[in-house]
């Protein structure tokens, strides 16, 4: 198919294109860093932290634009630029918003406003904003780190025990791939092996030569996990449940990291601790009170479905 023939086959993606390349425009093109088109001079951006939700920052033919608009045009960025703070790509913001309401401007006196599209559109997403406001409000924003132990010490008691091992490593990693760097690696991690067994102290070598950073610190302690776990691998994981409590690997496990000298301290039949699963009991407890609340409001309601939609209709 030849470049011009293509066309993209739905509106919204063909929008969704414009908006995401205009956005990388403004954010890296240096031209635009500065004052947005139409003003003169340079603009200077007090502390936002002081700024208020309603304070206007921007007027575009006498239409004010404010603080809020701003930290939500923010949010809406793509990607990793949603999390670069608002601090660093104010000016960029404030352009993109700009732009934006200039444009929208000029769409309404054209009478775009009154389509039916637009009203669609328009409700559709006022709609799915308030749905957003009211779960962040009285679903998210209630289930604090006390809701979250309550609610873990029901469901706890209702997940089977698993095999978990308390272990601890010295980790020798090589420089580069080189096979020389590899076996100098290797040679190193059999004489930590050879050390430990003539009574040295685990976690003053893990201290002392371990390359597994902030864990080294700590005696290359890595607490409990459970199989499949641990972020080594299925070897790592392997090597670990095979052995008893108090035993060392008597060969370095090898992954991608580099050479693993581990020691097994502990063994135990647990249940999954809440950290482990605070994310998904959390999703779990508000899709349930979502849940809930939407079986309420349908109860309390008057729905009246126009056009009948037989379930086993194609979408074709």
């Amino acid at each position: 198919m030849s470049s011009s023939s293509y066309r993209l086959p739905w509106p919204w993606l063909r929008s969704e294109i414009v908006r995401c390349a205009v956005i990388l425009l403004l954010l890296w093109t240096p031209a635009l860093a500065g004052p947005a088109r139409g003003q003169a001079g340079s603009v200077s951006y007090p502390d936002l932290s002081q700024l208020q939700p309603d304070t206007v920052v921007a007027v575009v033919n006498g239409n004010p634009i404010n603080f809020a608009t701003i930290v939500y045009a923010h949010q809406q960025l793509p990607g990793s630029y949603r999390d670069l703070p608002l601090e660093q790509i104010m000016p960029q913001v404030m352009q993109l918003v700009i732009e934006q309401r200039l444009l929208a401007e000029e769409a309404a006196r054209n009478g775009m406003q009154q389509s039916v599209r637009y009203q669609a559109a328009l409700q559709f997403e006022a709609d799915r904003l308030l749905q957003e406001m009211y779960i962040a409000t009285a679903v998210t924003d209630q289930l604090d780190d006390e809701a979250l132990e309550i609610a873990y010490s029901v469901y706890v008691t209702q997940l089977p025990t698993e095999d978990r091992a308390r272990a601890r490593q010295i980790l020798i990693s090589p420089a580069n791939n080189d096979e020389t760097e590899v076996r100098r690696a290797l040679m190193q991690a059999q004489q930590v092996i050879g050390e430990l067994q003539a009574g040295a102290d685990f976690a003053l070598l893990a201290r002392q030569l371990s390359d597994h950073g902030p864990i080294a610190a700590q005696g290359g302690d890595l607490g409990y996990f459970g199989k499949g776990q641990s972020s080594f691998g299925e070897r790592f994981d392997a090597a670990v449940f095979a052995m008893f409590a108090g035993t060392r690997t008597p060969e370095p496990i090898t992954t991608r990291y580099g050479f693993h000298v581990v020691e097994v301290i502990d063994r135990q039949q647990m249940k999954p601790p809440l950290d482990d699963i605070r994310g998904s009991l959390r999703a779990q407890l508000e899709n349930q009170k979502i849940a809930m609340t939407l079986d309420e409001l349908r109860n309390n309601a008057e729905i009246d479905t126009i056009i009948e939609i037989d379930p086993g209709m194609s979408g074709n």
